[in-house]
């Protein structure tokens, strides 16, 4: 189970992103100390990609460096020069072979099969990415398969370009493969279109896939793909996979700044209210232990745990937040202050605080 993380070539397709080469440096930086397995660092041909496969190079191993590029001799031939892995991209749907490539079945197969030849010759780390493939038939990728293993390919990239896989769909078609083809590494790169690309890549990996795409804050084109953020976090707390989380805010906000995109509070993983609770079951359960509602601990992240009384509140759990603020209450007015903390919280719109419940209900600190 191991990540690719593409921000900056994928996440750098998301529209109006710009990054400076200072920026893409120090997301590189931060990638590096978080520990992320590879890095793919941009498009042969892009201005300024030597050097930043240079910087690369010198923060992650050569076999932790790729570059994207176009089924082209042309583009092979340059890629060969920046001594790192190339991440070959082509379509196997018919629609793509029809209407992009104009080619058919069989002049497809003798332009790839040339192609990889020169790209293997290139380079030792070959990965082929066979762009939507969640509609192409399923015969047509074996046989792309089968051909890439036989020219020395190492890995297939399986790309559902318009987000339309589903896990179950996925999680049969990557066993398949693996199966079929084990000498090749897997990977997936999968699309957010209908909001599946993080359950999606999660399950590539369960199934048997080796690496699976990301980017921070799931930038890429359209909607973009699995976020980072959260498929890290999830293997770190539910697969025993080993990160440096305590950095990960810290790039997710740099990132959003340099991409002027904002976070939102309630944002997976990273919203600064994540952890904020009103509803009464929950405040009382957290009271009692806070992973009876809590997937992780939210200190890990730098978010900080907050709970509310209010509208959502229950008797246990006004009973414990006042006692929390030192509020003096007893048992037999408990039923009547839940009642007009719930009206109060209503009036004014929003949870209540400390100083609401002084102010508005009479109650003082004790001691």
């Amino acid at each position: 189970m191991r990540v690719l993380d593409t921000t900056l070539r994928e996440g750098c397709q998301r529209w109006g992103v710009y990054f400076s080469f200072k920026t893409k440096k120090k997301i590189l930086t931060y990638l590096s100390k978080i520990g992320i397995e590879e890095v793919e660092v941009g498009v042969v041909g892009e201005e300024g990609l030597k050097k930043l496969v240079t910087f690369a190079k010198a923060l992650f191993s050569e076999d932790k460096v790729s570059v994207w590029l176009r089924l082209k001799e042309e583009d092979i031939k340059r890629g060969a020069k920046l001594g790192v892995g190339l991440n070959i991209g082509t379509p196997v749907s018919k629609i793509h072979l029809e209407k992009r490539l104009k080619v058919n079945e069989k002049e497809f197969f003798l332009r790839l099969e040339k192609l990889v030849k020169l790209a293997v010759k290139a380079s030792p780390l070959v990965t082929l990415g066979l762009e939507d493939s969640s509609r192409a038939e399923k015969k047509f990728v074996f046989e792309v398969c089968g051909l890439a293993s036989s020219l020395g390919v190492k890995r297939i990239r399986i790309s559902d370009t318009l987000g339309i896989f589903n896990p179950l769909t996925l999680a049969k078609l990557v066993r398949e493969v693996k199966t079929e083809f084990p000498e090749l590494e897997i990977g997936f790169h999968g699309h957010n279109d209908f909001g599946m690309a993080t359950a999606n890549s999660l399950t590539a990996l369960i199934s048997g896939a080796d690496w699976v795409d990301v980017s921070v804050l799931g930038m890429g084109e359209r909607a973009g793909i699995a976020p980072l953020e959260q498929v890290i976090t999830y293997l770190c707390f539910y697969h025993d996979k080993s990160y440096d989380l305590r950095l990960l805010p810290k790039l997710c906000h740099y990132v959003a700044l340099k991409a002027k995109q904002s976070i939102s509070d309630f944002s997976p993983i990273l919203g600064k209210k994540l952890f904020y609770c009103e509803s009464g079951l929950h405040v009382d359960g957290i009271k009692k232990s806070p992973e009876l509602y809590e997937p992780f601990p939210p200190e890990v992240l730098g978010l900080k745990r907050r709970l509310f009384i209010g509208a959502k509140s229950g008797r246990s759990a006004v009973k414990n937040i006042l006692e929390e603020w030192r509020l003096e209450i007893s048992e037999n007015s408990l039923g009547t202050l839940v009642k007009k903390i719930r009206k109060l919280a209503i009036k004014l719109g929003r949870p209540l605080k400390k100083d609401d419940i002084k102010k508005h209900l009479g109650l003082y600190t004790n001691g």
